[in-house]
């Protein structure tokens, strides 16, 4: 009974920190974020997406993305508006699933409660999944389907060999949420693969004495079937199988070079200034990841280390120590066999949950060793880290880069709509790096004032015209007059709209 209400208690810590100013942290809606809501409200009210078709994953600029965050995002909003936290909302109930999902893991692994439950509260409070818990974008969504899928293969498979189970409906169930995984984000495919093929693999000699490899076959047809449109996508579709390749680093082959391109990538992953401190070094360059604070608290590192050498105490069966240690090696996989040259961490997103596995490992050997002292000294350090990172967060993340967030845009905007019965149309003249103005129309105006994102169209001369410059690209036109200037969350000119009356 303890134990369910301390786990009740670990998940209202995870739900607060993941929908406290849900609308304002981060700074507001990007394009990857409004992308795939786009795509859905077109297909719901057209039947296609915004480019024409209608495929299983959605139209983005660069690539087509998986849909299963879309379509959260989109209900979503039919719940809670068409606003920051209507689409922001599902992620953070999948991260506080995937707390759920941890402590069923960490369980199974140990057969200990205690230890299962502090895997849960480290998930709970580290920055990496509480950052990837409050964003509208397909890796929130990854982690509860894989831990759940990967949580009920190592259930099925232990109980496989009790007398009456029967693991076909468990073998199924796995294959169906690691299947389901394949619809969140685009690396889940890889890891789903790597760590259950690598859990049945250990598993194998065992699972054909008690004569569950049948069931386990068929259920992975099943599970490839359910899965089969997303690999189509990922693996035959031009636009997505594109980008794959394009951002592979061994694209052009194996050579010295890949080979040091590869290991440069995977060693960034452990970099302790990634791990613990600044977090992502390129925060307005590489997607806005982790921009001031570590992917983890500082005390995950050591307590994972220990976990990792007293893995023999607490981890009893051989093959799922072994796995552990192919997550670990495999946790940065998903940066290193791409070309970015800097840790990446929604691609390696899928990794991370092993350090609190460990740490949690790592915690009990204290905790066993001297019950009363080392659990003060653990609670101190989950506290006053968890108060640490909640006080930056909330209050200077925002501040820090605030154009990775394009901060200014929902403002400028708004302001656009406050003169649409005064102006016939509006000519926007704003690209700053990696914005998609055409995704921001979409959401922000529909159908409604007449856009044009072409300044020298010759409508953008006529009386009644709105523009909107970003304020690095200054635009002066006979006669047009400066009406309004849009700030950022930094009280910083964002944008400046001018404009032309039937007057003038």
């Amino acid at each position: 009974m303890r134990y369910t209400v301390a786990l009740v208690l670990v998940l209202l810590l995870a739900a607060g920190l993941r929908v406290f100013h849900l609308s304002t942290v981060p700074t507001e809606l990007i394009v990857d974020e409004l992308d795939l809501y786009n795509s859905v409200s077109a297909i719901v009210s057209t039947g296609h997406d915004v480019d024409g078709t209608l495929k299983p994953f959605l139209w983005s600029q660069f690539t087509r993305n998986p849909p299963l965050y879309g379509v959260a995002g989109y209900a979503s909003s039919l719940v809670f508006g068409k606003t920051p936290f209507g689409l922001r909302f599902p992620a953070a109930l999948f991260g506080v699933a995937a707390v759920l999902c941890l402590y069923g893991l960490g369980y199974e692994l140990t057969r200990r409660r205690d230890v299962a439950l502090l895997a849960a509260l480290f998930a709970a409070v580290q920055p990496i999944f509480v950052q990837f818990s409050r964003v509208a974008w397909e890796p929130s969504s990854e982690l509860p389907f894989l831990l759940g899928g990967l949580y009920v293969l190592a259930r099925t498979i232990r109980r496989a060999g009790e007398p009456g189970m029967r693991p076909f409906g468990g073998f199924v169930l796995s294959a169906a949420l690691l299947s389901i995984a394949c619809y969140t984000y685009m690396a889940a495919w890889f890891y789903a693969l790597l760590l259950a093929g690598g859990l049945v693999l250990l598993n194998a000699k065992r699972l054909a004495e008690i004569k569950a490899l049948l069931p386990l076959t068929a259920a992975a047809i099943i599970g490839v079937l359910i899965a089969l449109p997303a690999l189509q996508m990922i693996f035959l579709d031009p636009s997505t199988a594109g980008k794959s390749q394009r951002i592979a680093t061994f694209a052009g082959g194996v050579s010295l070079q890949t080979l040091g391109v590869f290991a440069r990538n995977y060693i960034a992953h452990f970099d302790l200034s990634y791990l613990v401190t600044t977090g992502d070094p390129q925060p307005g360059s590489t997607w806005r990841y982790l921009n001031g604070f570590g992917a983890f608290s500082w005390w995950i590192v050591p307590l994972a280390l220990s976990g990792l050498i007293a893995l023999g105490g607490y981890v009893k069966d051989w093959r799922l120590r072994l796995w552990l240690i192919v997550w670990l090696l495999a946790y940065p996989l998903g940066g290193a066999l791409t070309n970015d040259g800097v840790p990446n961490a929604p691609r390696t997103l899928a990794g991370a949950p092993v350090f609190c596995l460990l740490a949690a490992i790592g915690s009990a050997i204290f905790l066993d060793w001297r019950r009363r002292w080392a659990g003060a000294a653990l609670a101190i350090a989950v506290a006053v880290s968890t108060l640490q990172f909640s006080a930056f967060y909330f209050t200077r993340y925002v501040h820090r880069n605030s154009n990775a967030w394009d901060s200014g845009t929902a403002a400028m905007f708004a302001a656009v709509r406050a003169r649409e019965k005064t102006y016939d149309r509006v000519c926007f003249s704003v690209w700053p790096a990696w914005y998609g103005i055409d995704t921001y129309v979409r959401f922000y105006l529909g159908n409604g004032m007449p856009t044009y994102t072409n300044i020298d169209d010759p409508a953008c001369f006529r009386p009644r015209t709105l523009i909107v410059t970003d304020n690095d690209h200054h635009l002066k036109r006979e006669g047009f007059r400066a009406i309004a200037t849009i700030r950022d969350v930094n009280n910083a000119p964002f944008a400046i709209l001018s404009a032309r009356t039937a007057a003038d």
